[in-house]
């Protein structure tokens, strides 16, 4: 009886291991490696609530005018016709959740698969350009353009662009980010393929 007395006071005195917690991720690329993950594990309607809709309206369009100006150099003379068409009001909020949500099996699932994904710098040039402050558009480019560009400079000021990998998928993302001051901490903007 003395020795189960003793020990029994030993552990009570020396405590039980405290259980370990997942130490969160250090920086906020990190953190939106790890919630990405766990949102599109979870589904669809997860990833989707990553987004903030309204700005991903500004910016796709915002990118359509840069592509115009020459951020990319292969556009057909139809696309280019298309794209001076724009006028700069952004596109709706239930487009661009609808397109993101398109992207939720062909880009999200494929490069997530089964996880381990970490956060690293964009691959591609248009992944890393993504994350680049917008230049001064051209005197003929219509006014509406220039409050998006600011928009767009400020959240990138405040956040940026993350390429994602992970070792359970296949493929890379590159996803625009801003800080933001909800609970989550941040916004995602636009995903593409990198």
């Amino acid at each position: 009886m003395g020795k189960r007395c003793l020990i029994f006071t030993a552990l009570i005195a020396c405590g039980s291991p405290a259980p370990t917690r997942p130490t969160p991720p250090a920086s906020l690329p990190d953190r939106i490696a790890a919630d990405f993950e766990v949102a599109v594990k979870e589904n669809k309607d997860a990833y989707v609530s990553l987004f903030d809709f309204v700005a991903v309206g500004e910016y796709e369009i915002l990118l359509r005018r840069y592509k115009l100006n020459g951020r990319r150099t292969t556009l057909a003379d139809a696309e280019k016709d298309m794209l001076r068409k724009d006028d700069g009001t952004p596109f709706p909020e239930a487009r661009e959740r609808r397109n993101v949500g398109n992207f939720y099996p062909i880009l999200a699932q494929r490069t997530v698969g089964t996880g381990g994904c970490t956060a690293q710098a964009p691959r591609t040039k248009f992944g890393k350009l993504l994350g680049q402050p917008f230049e001064a558009m051209p005197a003929d480019t219509p006014p509406a353009y220039e409050k998006l560009r600011t928009d767009a400079n400020d959240w990138l000021a405040k956040g940026g662009v993350v390429g994602l990998k992970c070792t359970g998928g296949t493929g890379g993302l590159a996803i625009v980010y801003t800080a933001s001051s909800d609970a989550r901490g941040y916004k995602l903007i636009t995903i593409y393929d990198d």
